[in-house]
């Protein structure tokens, strides 16, 4: 349902000399939004689109000046906003071309661990993203650095930080499985994993890589690119062994985690 129905347009434009990006909320699209809501809800997808067009635009703005300080933000009339265009290239694009490196992979997840670790002003509550798919992250091969785009579907406000920032691997991981060329899954899961580094959300992690029940079968086909079942049913298998290699290297064993919970 998120890939047919386009909330909002997107076209570049220039302002005060700069190259930028004005997003604008499509007429009607409340009506949209709250069926697309209850399907996000019944899929288990942890994620909400914005209803208030307002709500949507304090949220876009209040996201990208986050991780991207000192870059031209502003709200325009018409429900829409204007982002400053950032140095990159997205990893969809990349992968597609045959161009993708592990270098790039563990730029994202360090770039993920970073944003992880913010939060907005006046909030105490850890940031997140909501759909940290290949699209939404650019990879500045100049810079050697990733940086997130497109804020527009946060994530249910009752979720822990852990489970937030594990969904964020998760959709993430998941669009690469559906991307990824034979026998490179593996690698490529391996190499982000490790650089993300952080014991407690790979514990989460570990709780979501199982198959997908009811709705969630028709979430997670969108998310993987339409994967066949056992082809997914492999690829979930292969980040879970990803996942718990990872974990038993890592300084505090699985079980003494869960002991200290």
């Amino acid at each position: 349902m998120i890939e047919l129905v386009r909330v909002n347009t997107v076209r570049p434009e220039s302002l005060r000399g700069r190259a930028v990006w004005v997003k604008r909320r499509r007429p009607g699209m409340g009506a949209v939004i709250a069926p697309g809501n209850l399907f996000l809800r019944l899929s288990r997808s942890r994620i909400r689109m914005f209803v208030s067009c307002a709500r949507w635009q304090d949220w876009e703005l209040a996201s990208f000046q986050l991780l991207h300080p000192g870059r031209l933000a502003e709200r325009r009339k018409g429900g829409a906003v204007a982002l400053e265009e950032l140095p990159g290239e997205s990893l969809d694009r990349l992968l597609a071309r045959g161009e993708l490196t592990p270098e790039m992979l563990a730029a994202s997840a360090v770039e993920l661990r970073r944003a992880h670790a913010l939060c907005l002003p006046g909030s105490r509550v850890p940031w997140s993203h909501g759909d940290a798919h290949l699209k939404n992250v650019l990879y500045d091969a100049a810079g050697r650095c990733a940086r997130l785009i497109d804020f527009e579907t946060p994530h249910e406000p009752w979720l822990s930080a852990d489970e937030r920032h594990a969904d964020d691997l998760f959709v993430f991981l998941l669009d690469l499985a559906g991307r990824a060329p034979e026998g490179a899954l593996g690698q490529w899961a391996g190499v982000f994993l490790r650089a993300y580094a952080r014991v407690d959300i790979l514990l989460a992690l570990l709780t979501r890589l199982r198959p997908p029940r009811g709705l969630e079968r028709a979430l997670w086909a969108s998310r993987s690119q339409h994967l066949p079942g056992a082809r997914l049913a492999s690829a979930l298998g292969q980040l879970r062994e990803r996942v718990i290699r990872i974990l038993e290297d890592s300084p505090v064993s699985i079980g003494d985690k869960h002991d200290r919970r």
